[in-house]
């Protein structure tokens, strides 16, 4: 764990304490009065993030049912391109929206998460407009660019009955890092770009992360500070592994952005990778693009996986909107 304690929720810095904000809902004020992360002793040793896929699965799993029971949808599983993924579509979608879809991607450090609808489910649901969720090949076993081939072929093969004004791709954490590279994968390909992305708790660079990841963790002041990307247990190193990370097919932010879809970037201000979202946004803008940022208050990374809170109805709302209006056409 970082340097600091934490008694109900205070944060212990030493010089100061960090109390629970009252300007978060009451949910989250119980949320970040836990530890989500369970005890976990100072000297504990963190383990590689890929050596915990059987755990992660079944979390992932009852997410997924959990997810379902609050927003129904139909889950079919298929596969594109040679490539297996998920169909998530909401039963009584108007007609008018059958011609649109979503590629989603799934977050877990590009080393776990196959399978993991929880954000493809409510986005589905919200928006009427079928998601198809993709299970890109994940490291160590198969670093990049395998996971951008996969998102790329699947995406070649819903072009051949969508227009690109009617596809959207987004996704959170890896996913949403994965989201940029896979819009400059397709600007090389010369391939027409989709109406609109989204690239929630992520940014431009995954191997450069910004000063938040320093202090901050994934679960805010909990869990281990995040492992550099050089450290043999680093998720972000095992997927990248001798990929040069001045190209911009690995680090868009270091790419032409000017014709860069609309974005929108989801984060919050107890996110390790909210520098990583501000950086990749102002760069966004800098090009001339249209790019949202929306900064949950006190939020860790990816918090609309927590469905009880008012903040993850919130920001899914955001999401839902941001890509049925660009889908709107």
């Amino acid at each position: 764990m970082g340097s600091y304690r934490i008694d109900n929720g205070v944060v212990d810095l030493g010089a100061v304490k960090l109390p629970v904000p009252d300007t978060v809902s009451a949910e989250a004020r119980i949320f970040l009065s836990s530890n989500p992360w369970g005890e976990m002793a100072d000297s504990a040793q963190p383990v590689p993030m890929w050596e915990t896929r059987e755990a992660t699965n079944q979390a992932f799993a009852m997410l997924n049912h959990y997810a379902l029971s609050i927003w129904p949808c139909a889950v079919e599983e298929t596969t594109i391109a040679g490539v297996h993924c998920h169909r998530v579509r909401k039963a009584d979608a108007p007609a008018a929206l059958r011609s649109k879809i979503m590629i989603n991607l799934h977050g877990g450090g590009f080393v776990i998460g196959a399978g993991a609808l929880g954000e493809a489910i409510p986005i589905a649901a919200q928006t009427g407009i079928e998601v198809v969720a993709v299970d890109y090949r994940l490291a160590p076993e198969h670093p990049f660019p395998a996971a951008i081939d996969d998102i790329v072929a699947v995406y070649r093969a819903l072009l051949t009955d969508h227009l690109p004004a009617d596809i959207a791709i987004f996704g959170t954490s890896a996913g949403g890092f994965l989201t940029a590279m896979t819009i400059m994968r397709l600007k090389r390909d010369n391939l027409p770009l989709p109406v609109c992305c989204g690239v929630f708790t992520a940014g431009g660079d995954v191997a450069t992360l910004g000063d938040t990841y320093n202090y901050l963790t994934l679960g805010g002041f909990y869990d281990h500070v995040g492992a550099p990307v050089d450290d043999p247990i680093s998720e972000r190193g095992v997927f990248l592994r001798d990929a040069d990370r001045n190209d911009p097919l690995v680090a868009p932010i270091k790419g032409d952005l000017s014709d860069f879809p609309p974005t929108l970037l989801v984060s919050g201000t107890r996110d390790a990778i909210l520098s990583a979202s501000a950086l990749f946004h102002r760069a966004l803008r800098r090009a001339g693009r249209n790019a949202e940022l929306y900064v949950f208050e006190a939020m860790p990374h990816a918090h609309w996986y927590n469905f009880q809170l008012p903040e993850t109805r919130e920001a899914i709302d955001i999401m839902a909107n941001f890509f049925a209006s660009h889908l709107a056409g």
